[in-house]
């Protein structure tokens, strides 16, 4: 994985810039690239790029990198999994290579078939590609988002680059606050694409190209998912195409001329996956992550799964130090309040001390219904038939749970079931993501904020993605799609921003194209069966899996993050050193109210952990873009 950045004078073909201001541009993106960089610059073009050398470690797969005839150039930052047979395809049609590298088979690609290329394509990716002939520059990002690509049009010149920070500075003057973006980060936690916070920047959607010639830039979509009218029943001989797609996925992604190892947790996903690794006539190292709280450690589940697998694992204990967090802090550069981001970054600095590549489970629970959240809605509409005095008495009723430090406390998980109940059309779902509530809002935004705010509706946005599928398909499958498009790449630009912020690139073998298309044509009795999601999977690896795996709760990488705003510890003083420079320098928000409620939160008369992770990423995210003006 690397680094791209760049900028495309479209207006003006003699423009040039300043070699430091070019250099500054690469250079905030080094450390998702240590190995290697390279600037290509031309009048009215330039293409920067960072490298980590995963495939062909020799200097044959430096960027920028050229077309023999030199038409074409690009900058490039992914993995193309199935290179080598598209590699031999095109050997057959007389192209020649002179390296081992995925980036020249898709250069090659794009010069034999143009943009049709992507149809060919198994990976994750995010390119700038030139066409010196044409004068056009496309701007491309994968299927689902795994890879980032950040752009604005800045006085006839777009810039473009794989993280925020590397898209201002002299060359390029950071704009105002989007506030309605704000208003949807605060609702979420996070922002969907295009959004970015900031008016004029956008983030290319997934599976969309941007293409930009001597007019206005020109955004198109190349993938979508696509349904069968009706899904095929669940039988021995589904399982079985499931398995294989599962194995075929990990074999190539297992692929690499540096060192690979996988991520374990106690979960049935990583599971899969390191069983497909060995499956395959590997034997991956494997890294995990616990906590100090065995209630909230996954590592004996792992090690458990590890021994059952016959590969080797290393744990590590979260760092619960100020160091530790403002470490991940400062690695987190966009509008992304993901709890989870603490420990990821810390297993990513961990593991790349050994592996330069690493395998994940991610995806699954959007793939095949794992989420709790899932089944939740399929009490909603119950609860919507239940007179109103009954559910008042029952929201009454839930104040009196106890506001305790579990992953997710038994008031909070009671309140969200209230508040989506009280949904329909699809907003009960996005309403099970919500963080700020519209009361919530009214309290801590400041008024003019507030009243813009109120103009807009992030849950319906979510909702409506609902509508894309296909009215015979069922409500299960149009929430999975929601959350494919809007909630999953939040999930991916955590592990991406957190992993690459070390060196470690992470593929996502659950997110291969063919096996996600494969699912999504799933029946729900593949997916859900007996309040429990991943059927499935479960079955397909039923005979291959400690007994006990199954019956064993959902975990993840989520941390006690309630306790940690509750007790006296080193996210107290940081949360209170930012919360007091907040007070002088950063808009939108009433700062007392924030402190009222953190203060609410430690005396456990409300769960408001989440909320008071989301105001810290924010006045983190502020301080860093003040930084950049």
């Amino acid at each position: 994985m690397c680094g791209i950045t760049g900028i495309y004078s479209y207006n003006d073909s003699r423009r040039s810039w300043s070699q430091h201001g070019l250099e500054a541009m690469v250079d905030r993106l080094s450390y998702r690239g240590p190995d290697d960089k390279g600037m290509h610059v031309e009048p009215g073009l330039f293409l920067g790029h960072t490298r980590l050398s995963v495939l062909d470690l020799t200097s044959a797969g430096h960027q920028p990198m050229f077309t023999p005839d030199k038409r074409f150039v690009i900058s490039y930052n992914g993995e193309i999994y199935n290179f080598m047979e598209i590699r031999k395809e095109l050997e057959s049609k007389g192209h020649r290579f002179v390296s081992n590298s995925d980036t020249e088979v898709l250069l090659a690609a794009w010069q034999e078939w143009g943009w049709a290329c992507l149809g060919k394509i198994d990976g994750i990716f995010a390119f700038a590609l030139f066409d010196r002939k044409d004068k056009k520059l496309f701007l491309v990002r994968d299927h689902f988002g795994v890879k980032p690509l950040f752009y604005t049009d800045y006085q006839g010149q777009v810039f473009f680059a794989s993280e925020l920070p590397a898209l201002f500075g002299a060359l390029n003057p950071c704009p105002e606050y989007n506030p309605q973006d704000l208003d949807v980060y605060f609702t979420f936690n996070y922002l969907p694409a295009p959004r970015s916070g900031l008016k004029g920047v956008y983030q290319l959607p997934p599976g969309c190209m941007l293409t930009v010639s001597d007019g206005q830039p020109k955004l198109s979509c190349y993938w979508k998912p696509e349904y069968g009218a009706c899904a095929e029943p669940l039988s021995s001989k589904l399982t079985g195409r499931f398995n294989e797609l599962l194995l075929s996925a990990v074999k190539r992604q297992l692929i690499s001329d540096a060192p690979l190892g996988l991520f374990l947790s106690g979960g049935l996903d990583s599971y899969a996956v390191a069983l497909s690794a060995v499956e395959a006539g590997k034997q991956p190292a494997t890294f995990t992550l616990g906590f100090r709280d065995r209630k909230f450690s996954e590592i004996p589940a792992a090690e458990h799964y590890a021994r059952h697998l016959k590969v080797s694992n290393e744990s590590l204990v979260f760092a619960w130090t100020e160091n530790a967090i403002n470490e991940t802090l400062g690695a987190m550069k966009e509008l992304l309040a993901d709890a989870s981001c603490f420990p990821v970054y810390q297993l990513s600095k961990f593991t790349r001390a050994k592996v330069t590549v690493a395998l994940a489970g991610d995806g699954g629970d959007e793939l095949l219904a794992g989420y709790d959240t899932y089944m939740a809605g399929e009490i909603t509409p119950c609860m919507r038939m239940l007179p109103g005095m009954i559910r008042r008495s029952m929201r009454a009723l839930s104040r009196y749970l106890p506001s305790d430090n579990s992953r997710y406390g038994a008031r909070m998980a009671a309140e969200r079931l209230l508040d989506a109940s009280e949904e329909c059309g699809g907003r009960d779902h996005a309403t099970f993501r919500r963080i700020f509530s519209p009361a919530m809002k009214k309290r801590l935004y400041d008024p003019d904020f507030f009243r813009d705010a109120e103009k807009l509706d992030p849950v319906g946005e979510y909702a409506e993605l609902m509508k894309e599928v296909p009215s015979e398909r069922s409500y299960l499958t149009a929430r999975q799609h929601a959350d494919l498009k809007f909630h999953l790449p939040s999930i991916l630009a955590k592990v991406d921003r957190m992993s690459m912020a070390n060196g470690l690139e992470v593929r996502v073998p659950l997110l291969n194209k063919q096996l996600v298309e494969f699912c999504l044509n799933l029946p729900d009795e593949a997916k859900r069966y007996r309040l429990r999601g991943k059927r499935i999977l479960r079955e397909a690896i039923a005979d291959r899996a400690p007994k006990e795996s199954f019956s064993r709760p959902k975990a993840g990488f989520l941390p006690p993050v309630d306790k940690w705003f509750r007790e006296a510890g080193p996210m107290s003083n940081i949360f209170g050193d930012y919360l007091s420079g907040a007070k002088s320098s950063v808009p939108y928000l009433k700062w007392d109210e924030v402190n009222k409620l953190w203060d609410e939160h430690k005396h456990g008369a409300v769960n408001a952990g989440f909320m008071l992770l989301g105001i810290l990423q924010f006045i983190n995210w502020s301080l860093q873009y003040r930084r950049c003006k």
